[in-house]
């Protein structure tokens, strides 16, 4: 236990790294071999512990405050904007093919199903499922490797983790993913977006975790959208846009305007 103990302490990514790859392959397995009769929903709502069980067995084992890792969580009363800039950035992209579509005159209809369905996503994204991981993406991994590197190196990198721990999901075809090239870019460009929230917010996990919910919506409306879009889809041309936008106006460094990220908490 010492010695578990002591990597944990010395080596806090790394044994994150090794927490999250335990749990995701032991999940991943049941996925494929025990748990095909069980809801995808919750299937996928179990895989999404990983990075938070990462961090939590990582913080517990290194001895660090467990309350102030979860006490990020409290970081609500940051100012409305956030909420508003990040949800809309994630709202505007899913719509993004529908808007292009609708100012060229095509033909749409909304919604694309009862608006209680989009409540119920929301709240279980929220409180079961995706929104969860960034207490580990976010909440643990993103302050410690911004001790060395740049806030954008860190994101750009948390981005590919992010992409690749979903792998298993997109075999087990629990995941609506077409081009898994494109798909790497626009969890990349996420990933810089939430980098940028959590920063500016100095550590408002509620923030990135609301935008990160609203991540995961589908879209409002259907109907033709232009041809264009089969090439490159629509959110990815609006999130990238976004992060290049973010790293020019904030900065490569820290991802903020005030040059001061959040470090580890307590």
């Amino acid at each position: 236990m010492g010695t578990l103990n002591g990597t944990a302490s010395d080596r806090p990514i790394l044994f994150f790294l090794a927490v999250l790859v335990a749990y995701s392959t032991a999940v991943a397995t049941a996925i494929y071999t025990v748990l095909g009769g069980v809801s995808p929903r919750l299937r996928v709502a179990m895989y999404a512990w990983g990075p938070m069980v990462g961090a939590g067995v990582t913080v517990w084992m290194s001895d660090e405050s467990l309350r102030n890792w979860l006490g990020q969580l409290r970081n609500l009363r940051v100012g409305v904007r956030w909420y508003l800039v990040g949800v809309g950035i994630m709202v505007i992209g899913t719509e993004f093919e529908n808007i292009v579509a609708l100012i060229l005159g095509g033909d749409m209809s909304a919604p694309a199903a009862p608006p209680a369905t989009y409540l119920f996503l929301f709240g279980f994204t929220l409180f079961f499922a995706g929104a969860l991981e960034e207490l580990g993406w976010r909440g643990f991994l993103q302050p410690r490797l911004q001790r060395r590197f740049s806030a954008l190196s860190a994101s750009i990198g948390i981005g590919l983790l992010w992409g690749l721990w979903h792998v298993p999901m997109i075999l087990a075809g629990l995941g609506n993913f077409t081009n898994f090239g494109e798909y790497m870019v626009n969890i990349v460009a996420v990933s810089i977006i939430f980098g940028w929230l959590y920063n500016s917010t100095k550590a408002a996990l509620p923030v990135v975790m609301i935008t990160h919910a609203s991540h995961n919506m589908p879209p409002v409306a259907t109907g033709d959208v232009p041809a264009v879009f089969d090439f490159v889809s629509g959110d990815t041309v609006l999130y990238v846009s976004c992060a290049a936008i973010i790293v020019l106006y904030a900065g490569a460094q820290t991802l903020t305007q005030d040059r001061t990220p959040p470090d580890i908490p307590g």
